[in-house]
C-alpha cells in the first residue's frame, strides 16, 4: 500500500496539478480548471513531512503550469527573459505553497484557508505593479469565462480575481484533508463566495442605456512593419478604405482597424488621408493604427480617430513590448472623445492606466491591437477585464489574432478570427451603460489589503509557533 505522503503519490500530485494549470491559465483554453488545479498539489504538500521533496515537486508543478507562457513566447522574447520566467515563476509557485504549508501546520483553520489566496494574490499583485508586461498572465484571467465571478473584478480589479481563483481550490484542498472541519470551511469560504454571487448576479442584470453599431476589420496579410515604399503603403491603405467602403452597408457607428495596419513616413502621401475620406463619405468614425516614422528616425505607434467633420484624434501608444519596439517614443496622454476613449494593444495589460478612463466616464474602449496568433485568446480576454473593472464595453481589432467585441459585464458579444490570405469583418450591435465602477473610483484598495494580509499572517504564523 502508498502511504499518503509517497513519493511517486508526490510526483503524480504535482505533475497533475502542474498540467491542470497548463490547461487552464495563460494560453489554455479551460480556464474553469483553475478552480481545481492547484488541489491535487496542495493535499500532498501539506500533509507530507519532507520539505525539500515538497519544494522540489512545487518548482516541477510551476513549471508545467506556466509551459504555455513560455512555450507561446519563446521565438519572440529576448533568452534573458525566457529564463528568468522559466526559474522565477516556478519559484513563485513553490514560495507560496511552502508558506501556506507552514500555515496549515502552525496556525488556525481560518488562517490555512486564507493562507493560499491570500500569498498568491499579494505577491502576483505587487509583482504587477514593477513589471514591464503590468498583470500579463495573472491568474485571475481564467475566471473569464465564469461571467458571474468576473463581475468581482468591478470591486476589486484583477486581484479580486486571483483571490476567487485561489480561494475556491483552497477550500478544496481542506475538505478533503481535514474532513472534520469541513463544516467551519463551508462556512468561511462559501459566505464570501455567495457575496461574489449574487452580486454577479445582481450586476448582471442591470442591462445596458444605450446601442452602438460597430465594425472591425483587419487584413493580417497586409501586416507589414518592413514597408519600404510608397506604392505599397499607399496600395495597402487603399485596400482598407475599400473594406470600409464595403463595410457602410452595414451603417456602423464606428470601424476598428488594427493596431500599425497603416505606415506613414515622411516625404510620403499620407496614408490616413484615404481612411479620413472613406470617413467623411459614409459618415463613419474610425480608428485606424499607424507605424509612423519621425524625423529623427524614431518611430510611433499611433491611433488616430477619424469623425466626420470634426478634428481628427492622435493617440500614442504609452506601454511598448520590451525588446520589440525598442525604437519607438512612448505616449504619456489618454485619450478621450465625449465618452469614448483609445488605446493600443499592450496599453490594456496595465490596469492602472485604464483605470482613468473609468474614472473619466467612458462607455467604450477602442483598441487597435497586433498579436502574436498564439496568445490571441488570452489578451483578448486580459482586455475584456480591463473593461469589467471600469465600466466599459471594449472593441478591439487585432491583426493576428482575434475580433472582439465585449460588454462592460464581460460577455464576448461577437468574435471572429483573423486570416492570413483574406480580410476578415466582423460587425456587432453593442450595449453601453452609465456610470463608473467602485474599482474605477478607489483603484486597487483591494490587492493592497492582499498585502497587509500577508504580513499579518506571517506575524500571526510566528506568534503561533512561540505559543506551541
Amino acid at each position: 500500500m502508498i502511504r499518503k505522503d509517497h513519493p511517486y503519490l508526490g510526483i503524480a500530485a504535482a505533475a497533475t496539478t502542474g498540467l491542470l494549470f497548463w490547461a487552464s491559465r495563460d494560453t489554455g483554453p479551460f480556464g474553469p480548471l483553475v478552480l481545481i488545479a492547484p488541489i491535487p498539489w496542495l493535499a500532498y504538500a501539506l500533509t507530507a513531512e519532507r520539505v525539500v521533496w515538497i519544494a522540489v515537486l512545487s518548482f516541477l508543478a510551476g513549471t508545467l503550469g506556466r509551459l504555455g507562457l513560455i512555450l507561446t513566447y519563446i521565438t519572440v522574447i529576448p533568452p534573458a527573459v525566457l529564463i528568468l520566467w522559466i526559474i522565477f515563476l516556478p519559484l513563485w509557485f513553490m514560495g507560496t505553497v511552502l508558506l501556506t504549508r507552514w500555515l496549515y501546520r502552525s496556525a488556525s483553520l481560518w488562517m490555512a484557508l486564507l493562507a493560499y489566496p491570500v500569498f498568491s494574490t499579494a505577491s502576483e499583485f505587487l509583482f504587477n505593479l514593477v513589471s514591464p508586461h503590468g498583470s500579463f498572465g495573472s491568474l485571475g484571467y481564467a475566471l473569464i469565462d465564469l461571467p458571474i465571478l468576473v463581475q468581482a473584478a468591478s470591486v476589486g480589479g484583477i486581484a479580486a480575481l486571483t483571490f476567487i481563483g485561489s480561494l475556491v481550490p483552497m477550500a478544496g484542498t481542506l475538505f478533503i484533508i481535514s474532513p472534520r472541519s469541513r463544516g467551519h470551511t463551508a462556512l468561511l469560504a462559501g459566505a464570501p463566495l455567495i457575496v461574489v454571487l449574487i452580486f454577479g448576479a445582481v450586476r448582471m442584470e442591470h442591462g445596458y442605456d444605450r446601442q452602438v453599431a460597430v465594425s472591425l476589420i483587419a487584413v493580417d496579410a497586409l501586416q507589414d512593419d518592413d514597408v519600404r515604399d510608397e506604392p505599397t503603403a499607399l496600395r495597402n491603405a487603399k485596400a482598407y478604405a475599400d473594406l470600409i467602403d464595403t463595410s457602410a452597408g452595414t451603417r456602423p457607428d464606428i470601424i476598428v482597424l488594427p493596431e500599425k495596419s497603416l505606415i506613414r513616413k515622411p516625404g510620403w502621401s499620407d496614408t490616413g488621408t484615404l481612411i479620413r475620406s472613406a470617413a467623411e463619405q459614409y459618415g463613419i468614425s474610425v480608428v485606424a493604427g499607424f507605424n509612423e516614422t519621425l524625423a529623427d528616425g524614431h518611430h510611433a505607434n499611433t491611433a488616430e480617430f477619424y469623425q466626420p467633420m470634426q478634428q481628427n484624434g492622435r493617440y500614442l501608444k504609452r506601454r511598448l513590448i520590451p525588446g520589440l519596439e525598442s525604437e519607438f517614443v512612448s505616449g504619456t496622454e489618454n485619450l478621450i472623445i465625449g465618452s469614448t476613449g483609445i488605446a493600443i494593444c499592450k496599453d490594456m495589460d496595465f490596469a492602472a492606466a485604464i483605470r482613468d478612463y473609468g474614472r473619466r466616464g467612458v462607455q467604450l474602449m477602442l483598441v487597435p491591437a497586433w498579436d502574436f496568433r498564439a496568445d490571441a485568446r488570452l489578451h483578448a480576454r486580459m482586455a475584456v477585464v480591463r473593461g469589467v473593472e471600469n465600466g466599459f464595453a471594449v472593441v478591439r481589432a487585432a491583426a493576428n489574432g482575434l475580433l472582439t467585441v465585449s460588454d462592460a459585464y464581460g460577455e464576448i458579444v461577437a468574435e471572429k478570427a483573423t486570416a492570413k490570405d483574406e480580410a476578415v469583418v466582423l460587425s456587432a450591435k453593442l450595449g453601453l451603460r452609465d456610470g463608473t465602477t467602485l474599482y474605477a473610483l478607489f483603484g486597487d484598495v483591494f490587492g493592497w489589503l492582499t498585502v497587509v494580509g500577508s504580513v499579518l499572517l506571517i506575524i500571526r504564523g510566528f506568534r503561533s509557533m512561540r505559543t506551541a
